[in-house]
């Protein structure tokens, strides 16, 4: 870690620049500082917080592989006691064929984050229309849990349940919430900043300044991610005690 001459502030990840003013390093080589400055560590950042996420999301999707190919194996192999669901070969095809989806969503992910880590533009193109149309899936599911939801009030109205009927508040919010982090995504992704730095002369000047390194806790693509999951490990844990405690 080194302190700037020019504006005082601490560097932990930049040997070349100072991350705050982009002032040169005490001692650093004068070409090197030059190629530094021609980089964008905000977009870097940008791309590093996604990729983990996405290795991340292969890592989870590939746990949940393995139990599900293991409840496949006890079905085919009679450790299910129930013998309805011992004998029904088509939910462990179903089990099967998930399981293999699943696979393949585990590969696409891992080789996904990896490319965006890199600056691939084939990485990059394909997570934004990923993006694209993972928000469409959400806009639709919205509309038909609306549907769904205006039938089922109906069944109420009039009656003395009818303050029972499903509310549209929690998927309102949902949709709000996967919108405004879809439509970050698809900016971030498809802009022309996205776009330089995953140009082949950009990745030359990475490769010369590797020492370089664009934090990741400095985008939200990473810190918000962990926030949220760290909020509903510790939601689950707490309703894992509670559920503990009442036997």
């Amino acid at each position: 870690m080194w302190s700037c001459d020019t504006c005082g502030r601490p560097n932990r990840h930049n040997p070349l620049i100072c991350e705050t003013c982009g002032a040169a390093a005490p001692g650093a080589d004068a070409d090197q500082v030059t190629l530094a400055l021609q980089r964008d560590l905000a977009m870097e950042s940008h791309f590093r917080g996604l990729a983990f996420w996405y290795r991340l999301g292969a890592v989870l999707l590939a746990v949940s592989g393995l139990a599900m190919l293991g409840f496949m194996w006890s079905l085919q192999h009679g450790a299910v006691f129930d013998p309805t669901v011992r004998s029904s070969s088509l939910v462990a095809g179903l089990v099967g064929w998930a399981s293999m989806l699943m696979l393949a969503a585990v590969v696409g992910s891992y080789v996904l984050g990896h490319y965006l880590a890199r600056f691939s533009n084939g990485a990059r193109l394909a997570a934004g229309i990923l993006t694209i149309v993972s928000l469409a899936f959400s806009l639709l599911k919205f509309v038909l849990t609306a549907i769904a939801y205006s039938k089922i009030g109906d069944l109420y109205a009039g009656d003395a349940y009818y303050d029972m009927r499903p509310s549209l508040a929690g998927p309102i919010v949902s949709l709000i919430l996967t919108t405004i982090w879809s439509v970050a995504m698809i900016f971030t992704l498809l802009s022309g900043r996205a776009a330089a730095i995953c140009a082949p002369t950009y990745r030359t000047i990475v490769a010369r300044t590797a020492q370089m390194k664009a934090s990741m806790v400095k985008t939200p693509f990473f810190v918000v991610p962990l926030v949220v999951t760290i909020l509903i490990a510790l939601f689950a844990l707490r309703v894992l005690m509670m559920t503990r405690s009442m036997y």
